[in-house]
């Protein structure tokens, strides 16, 4: 079972070595651009998922076409990106060391490295990072110590400090604990970081050993803990996951909404919340994927206009997890209130994207990166509604695992 699961993972980047050479071109000393910029990131999808990413300017992309321009990024480690104001981060450089890495798009279209925060490649999740604000951010960094958030001014990609929380978090009775290794949550100026008790030889790799979810709640102002938030769910739960698909979304209701995997290919994963103007998770409302498929699991989510964007697998996935990377994943909309599930009509399913940000949110609609090899499609598609159409596709330069708008 396991040597399937790796095989999946490992196509995913989750296991993937981080010791790989630079084939991207010079860096541009130009300043980042002033206007708005889409942009795309494709990768191949084995190791070292070598790919592109390229600025389309500030026209909306459409049609068949190449992502690779003369004026494209080649880099190394090409497994997804999130976008935050007029830049775009994501958990590694461009020659696939870990860490994180800031980029921007200049006046002339060409991508540029606005910074690199190195971490350490011992413990998987290292460079799990949120931004909170132009000087404000945090990441996990397991060389530095599990039990400690490091902190970055993200203007100047420098390391500012950190958040030790090892006397009050450690116990001798649990063979490994992290905090914020998984996910880095900001609501109403807390941050909310996971706490995960696991073993020493997986070190958080799904080796949950209770069946409880524990968030630190720390005020970020003044950096001290708040509380520590337990959750029973019944059985051993990860939260989120280690790349950057997020799995959580800051809700236009003001709740953080996250995915949790369960057992994975065992049922169990669930979408929590914590509702606006709470440090709690609410006890009174969650998103049960074995009400939906069987032995599916959540992997993406957006919480918007009273409804939840996600994918379910339309198949349970096999306990060796040979299914998982299947074109079985479908598009989603689940009403926050209701619970009911709405397939997304006009949009394939496609392979698993439990790596990169695969649904995102361009021009105030949600849009879903879909790649089915079967259908030879490979590119965006926009909801309108409970439909989706075609943007664009991608004819070359791989798979697509990332699109955004600077602003």
């Amino acid at each position: 079972m396991y040597q399937n699961l790796k095989k999946a993972l490992v196509v995913l980047g989750f296991t993937a070595t981080l010791f790989m050479t630079s084939c991207s071109s010079d860096k541009n000393d130009s300043e980042a651009s002033g206007t708005e910029n889409y942009v795309i990131m494709s990768g191949e999808s084995t190791n070292p998922f070598s790919g592109y990413i390229t600025s389309f300017g500030n026209t909306l992309p459409s049609g068949q076409f190449s992502n690779i321009k003369t004026s494209s990024k080649q880099i190394l480690g090409s497994l997804g990106m999130r976008t935050i104001g007029k830049y775009f981060y994501k958990m590694a450089n461009f020659q696939y060391e870990a860490g994180v890495q800031k980029f921007s798009v200049t006046a002339t279209g060409e991508i540029k490295d606005e910074g690199f925060i190195a971490c350490g490649k011992a413990v998987l999740g290292s460079a799990q990072y949120t931004v909170v604000n132009e000087t404000t951010g945090f990441y996990f960094d397991g060389d530095r110590g599990t039990l400690k958030i490091q902190k970055f001014n993200p203007s100047t990609m420098q390391r500012t400090g950190e958040i030790d929380l090892s006397a009050t978090l450690a116990n001798n009775a649990v063979e490994y604990i992290s905090v914020g290794q998984n996910c880095l949550m900001v609501k109403e100026g807390k941050l909310f970081a996971n706490i995960h008790y696991g073993k020493s030889a997986s070190k958080g790799f799904l080796d949950a050993v209770d069946d409880k979810i524990r968030f630190a709640v720390i005020d970020i102002a003044t950096g001290t803990l708040d509380k520590v938030t337990t959750f029973t769910t019944g059985s051993p739960q990860q939260v989120c996951w280690f790349t950057d698909n997020s799995m959580w979304d800051l809700g236009d209701d003001g709740a953080l909404y996250f995915c949790t995997l369960g057992k994975v290919a065992g049922g169990a994963s669930k979408i929590l919340r914590f509702k606006a103007g709470a440090t709690d998770i609410d006890t009174t409302w969650k998103l049960e994927m074995d009400d939906y498929k069987l032995n599916g699991c959540f992997v993406n989510v957006i919480a918007k206009g009273e409804k939840i964007y996600t994918r379910i697998p339309t198949e349970s996935l096999k306990s060796d997890f040979s299914n998982l990377y299947g074109d079985i994943w479908s598009p989603t909309i689940i009403d926050i209130n209701t619970k009911a599930a709405t397939t997304i009509s006009g949009i394939p399913v496609c392979e698993f994207k439990g790596n990169e940000e695969a649904m995102v949110e361009v021009d105030g609609k949600i849009h879903f990166l879909i790649s089915n090899t079967s259908l030879g499609t490979n590119g965006v598609y926009k909801v309108e509604g409970t439909t989706g159409t075609q943007l664009f596709n991608l004819t070359q330069g791989g798979r697509i695992v990332g699109f955004g708008k600077s602003k």
